[in-house]
């Protein structure tokens, strides 16, 4: 019981500091940089084929599907010896 209160405690505390470090911020006024999806396809995909991080990200979002689906079957195989 008293860890359960605790826990609360803990989980109220970062929410109330959560929500002052929003309030607290200094947000910019006004309009902000116009950026279509033009220049965030630019960005990713480059103009040419050579340019830009769309590889990068593929090849990061594969790594990261690797290291789940073997995170997933580490687990399984443990569950079923024990």
């Amino acid at each position: 019981m008293r860890q359960s209160a605790l826990k609360l405690a803990s989980i109220g505390l970062l929410a109330l500091l959560l929500v002052l470090a929003v309030t607290d911020a200094s947000w910019p006024e006004g309009d902000m940089d116009q950026v279509s999806n033009e220049d965030i396809g630019n960005t990713l995909f480059g103009v040419s084929g050579a340019e830009g991080y769309g590889l990068v990200v593929f090849l990061v979002g594969l790594l990261l599907l690797v290291a789940m689906l073997g995170g997933v079957f580490l687990a399984k195989e443990e569950d079923e010896k024990g």
